[in-house]
């Protein structure tokens, strides 16, 4: 079984800019720009901003998730942003965000795209883990404490 670590790699591992849940989709979403992952930024971008309106994806804790399943995924993949400042994702629990882990799979891997999901938040829920995640010194940081975390 692949780990956590084989769906996403330092080049899709940010500090955000953003400072609203639409700018920071946007801006993670193209960190998979002229990569095998997708052929269309657009159509990806779009999807999860689409998913975004009709619930939000911030589960609370600091976290959200945005997430979608469209045909110009070539690949399976997510990308990881870092806001120091937090971001208004109109979570569940009020709070800010921190962490947004931006999963985006292709239309046929459900079971694949459900297991990935699954798999990092039950690394992300570890407030330990998700604090180091946050505060770690650059991305080649953050993989290694994935790694380290992963079952």
């Amino acid at each position: 079984m692949p780990s956590v670590t084989d769906f996403t790699k330092t080049e899709y591992i940010k500090v955000l800019e953003a400072t609203n849940k639409f700018k920071a989709i946007e801006e993670l979403a193209l960190v998979f720009k002229d990569t095998d992952v997708c052929g269309d930024i657009q159509s990806l971008t779009k999807a999860l901003k689409e998913r975004e309106e009709i619930m939000s994806t911030g589960i609370g804790f600091g976290i959200a998730i945005p997430h979608a399943k469209i045909g110009t995924i070539k690949e399976m993949a997510f990308a990881i942003g870092i806001s120091k400042a937090g971001i208004d994702f109109d979570s569940m629990d009020g709070e800010p965000v921190h962490l947004v882990i931006l999963v985006a799979a292709g239309e046929k891997q459900h079971k694949e795209y459900l297991r990935l999901l699954s798999n990092i938040m039950s690394i992300i829920k570890k407030d330990s883990v998700k604090d180091s995640i946050i505060n770690a010194s650059g991305s080649k940081a953050v993989l290694t404490i994935l790694r380290e975390n992963s079952q």
